[in-house]
C-alpha cells in the first residue's frame, strides 16, 4: 500500500539486462559526444572551423532522418553515432600518424628499405596524409548528410506511393460497393 493514499501500486526492480540496455542508450551517445569534443579541441582552429559544423550537420541529418523515418529510428541512430564515431577516430588516427611522419626525413627512409629514395619522398608523405586528412575531413560529412537526405527522400516518395495505391484501393472498393448496391 501506497503511504495511506489508499492506493495499491506493484513495482517490478529491473532485470540486469534493461539495466545494461538504459546505461547504454545514454553512455554510448555521451561517449562518442565526448570522443567529439577531444577531436575537435585536438585539431584547434581546424576543427572549430571544419570538424566542428561538420560533425553538427552530420548529428542533425541523424536526427532529422530518425525523426521523421520512425520506422527506421534505431538503425539511424545506430549508423550516426558509428559514422561520428569512425570519423573523430579516423581524424584522429591521421593527426597521429602526420606527427609521425613529420620528422621522417628522405635519408631515414632510404636507410630502412636500404634503398636510395628520391630528396621529395619525404616531404610528399606527409602531403599525402594531409590531403587524406583533407578529404575525410569533408568526404565523411559531405557522404553522411546525403545518405541520410536521400533516406528521407525515398521514405517520403515511397510514402507518397503507399497513399495512391490506398487511394486505388479506395477507389476499387467504393467502386464494387456502389456496384452492389445499384443490382
Amino acid at each position: 500500500m501506497d503511504g495511506g493514499s489508499g492506493t495499491l501500486t506493484y513495482k517490478k526492480n529491473m532485470t540486469k539486462s534493461e539495466v545494461l540496455r538504459i546505461i547504454a542508450a545514454i553512455g554510448i551517445p555521451l561517449a562518442v559526444l565526448g570522443l567529439g569534443m577531444y577531436a575537435i579541441s585536438s585539431f584547434a582552429n581546424f576543427g572549430e572551423k571544419i570538424i566542428c559544423p561538420l560533425s553538427g550537420a552530420m548529428w542533425s541529418a541523424g536526427f532529422f532522418a530518425a525523426l521523421f523515418v520512425p520506422s527506421q529510428r534505431a538503425e539511424i541512430m545506430n549508423q550516426t553515432m558509428a559514422v561520428c564515431t569512425l570519423y573523430y577516430m579516423g581524424l584522429l588516427g591521421l593527426k597521429i600518424l602526420l606527427g609521425l611522419s613529420a620528422g621522417v626525413s628522405t635519408e631515414m627512409i632510404a636507410a630502412s628499405y636500404n634503398q636510395a629514395i628520391p630528396v621529395s619522398t619525404g616531404n610528399a608523405m606527409t602531403g599525402w596524409l594531409q590531403n587524406v586528412l583533407w578529404f575525410s575531413a569533408f568526404g565523411i560529412p559531405i557522404g553522411q548528410v546525403s545518405m541520410q537526405g536521400k533516406r528521407l527522400f525515398m521514405f517520403q516518395k515511397s510514402r507518397s506511393l503507399e497513399r495512391a495505391f490506398r487511394q486505388k484501393r479506395g477507389l476499387r472498393n467504393n467502386r464494387r460497393e456502389n456496384d452492389r448496391s445499384v443490382r
